[in-house]
């Protein structure tokens, strides 16, 4: 239904100059109007499906009206943008010239052809060239668009893997503390349970509480034995080795690594205070593998309620590293840790030129935000738009531009035709019938009018047609027509024209 209205939408706007201008002229019968505007109805509705026959029918209709002209462009655009292969608009436009230019040379001649040609050019093969060309940007975008969403589902299979790998990793890290804990519970139980001062009924529920503890930890042993990842390297520093060694450790092997510290006021939970190692490690990793020597200073910041970790390196005295740049997977799994606590993860380069990785995290937890969107897929189709509409400019200013020059080029020949074809009033009245040709060619321009109007010539002769003045605009003109036979004048006549 919306084909449909377009379709006869567009048929209005081309039939319009047509109708219009038709009661003005009355060249031909009212039939014949409506012919070829159902004519071009038809141009229309078939413009989908059979483009190039549509072209055809326009131009057959310009033979009736030429305003028919004004939906030459349209129409070619339309065969541009709707037909996927270029050969057989090129037979096409062959297949005009080749039939319809006898047709037009031997019913109005030379001038009046050239200027259909030219018709044909601008407003047929330009609109053409502009309508393949969208199509082909169009072509290009739905394809980038295509690999663009490729790329981004991909990304996202890779980041959802890697947030799964930090929460194993995150389990791992309970699995140690909780362990641990749970530990030292049944421990404490059991030696309770031997007391030699403690009566039956709580022995009893002290052993109850050490078997419990025990299989709590077995359990938990259990569970994270399933989600373990295998293929992961085994840790090769302690668990509950905290930030300053850490920093130490990285000082130890080379880097210029500093650690300014405030200590917390109340106790850290454990899944914060493992993703504050977590980051500061993972920090430490990226800033030793893209900006090596560069100095790292990192800042840990405690409050009643949160902790801020802000870790910063220096651009690398060497430059950056060629072909190699910061913000990879390693990152998503800090943002993914950061999350699950509640806080809020930022990572990006410094204005000069270092890397900052920083990090808020709430003590008593906090909302978890759902995981980032992907937006590389978006950036890179509104790139993809932006490409296109600048060729779409591109081919719409290319044509444009040759066409002012040819138009120029145009305009100049025919300013110097008709400068160059003025026989002067004077000049005129002196020629005499009888004269040699030598002798009235003296007189003469340097050659003939363009486009001279049809008089009868004496027979045998042959005639010669000059303007009485060269200027563009003014639309009275008297045209002189000089015959000659045997190479003597034997007639002149004035034609007045207003032009």
């Amino acid at each position: 239904m919306r084909r449909l209205a377009t379709d006869i939408g567009l048929w209005v706007v081309l039939a319009a100059p047509v109708a219009f201008s038709w009661p003005g002229h009355n060249a031909y019968p009212f039939w014949l109007l409506l012919v070829g505007l159902a004519g071009l109805g038809a141009a229309v509705a078939v413009s989908r499906r059979y483009p190039l026959v549509s072209l055809f029918i326009v131009v057959s209709l310009t033979a009736i009206d030429g305003n028919f002209s004004f939906a030459l462009p349209v129409i070619s655009y339309l065969v541009g943008r709707r037909m996927a292969s270029i050969r057989p608009a090129a037979i096409g436009f062959t297949a005009i010239v080749v039939l319809f230019s006898p047709y037009v040379l031997i019913r109005t001649g030379f001038l009046t052809w050239a200027s259909l040609a030219g018709v044909l050019v601008y407003a047929g093969l330009f609109p053409w060239l502009v309508g393949r060309y969208r199509r082909q940007q169009l072509d290009l975008v739905a394809a980038g668009w295509e690999h663009a969403e490729q790329l981004e589902r991909e990304q996202r299979i890779i980041s959802d893997q890697v947030r799964l790998r930090e929460r194993t990793r995150i389990a791992e890290d309970m699995h140690d503390s909780l362990g641990h804990e749970l530990s030292l519970i049944a421990l404490r139980a059991g030696a309770l349970e031997l007391a030699p001062d403690l009566d039956e009924r709580h022995r009893e529920a002290a052993a109850s509480l050490r078997a419990s503890a025990g299989a709590a930890t077995e359990r938990l042993r259990e569970i994270i034995g399933v989600l373990r990842d295998d293929t992961a390297p085994a840790p090769t520093h302690p668990t509950d080795e905290d930030v300053t060694e850490l920093v130490r450790r990285a000082k130890a092997s080379g880097m210029a690594a500093e650690l300014t510290t405030t200590p917390p006021s109340t106790p850290v939970p454990p899944m914060v205070d493992r993703a504050v190692h977590r980051l500061v490690q993972e920090a430490l990793t990226n800033a030793n593998k893209y900006a090596p020597g560069a100095a790292v200073t990192v800042d840990i910041h405690h409050t009643d309620t949160d902790v801020t970790v802000t870790v910063r390196n220096a651009p690398p005295p060497a430059g950056p590293l060629p072909g190699i740049g910061q913000g990879g997977q390693g990152l998503v799994g800090l943002r993914e840790r950061v999350r699950l606590t509640g806080g809020a993860f930022d990572a990006g380069r410094t204005p000069d030129g270092g890397f900052r990785v920083m990090a808020r995290m709430p003590y008593a937890g906090g909302t978890v935000a759902p995981p980032p969107v992907e937006t590389a897929s978006a950036d890179r189709r509104r790139l993809a738009q932006r490409r296109a509409r600048r060729g779409l400019v591109t081919a719409v200013a290319v044509p444009a531009g040759i066409g002012a020059v040819l138009g120029a080029v145009a305009i100049g020949y025919y300013v110097y035709a008709t400068t160059s074809a003025v026989l002067t009033p004077r000049d005129y009245a002196a020629l005499t019938t009888g004269q040699d040709l030598a002798t009235v060619e003296q007189v003469l321009p340097r050659r003939e009018m363009l486009d001279p109007p049809t008089r009868d010539e004496p027979a045998g002769a042959v005639c010669r047609y000059y303007r009485s003045h060269g200027e563009i605009f003014n639309a009275q003109l008297d045209v002189y027509q000089l015959c000659f036979r045997d190479a003597h004048l034997v007639s002149k006549q004035t034609i007045p024209l207003g032009l």
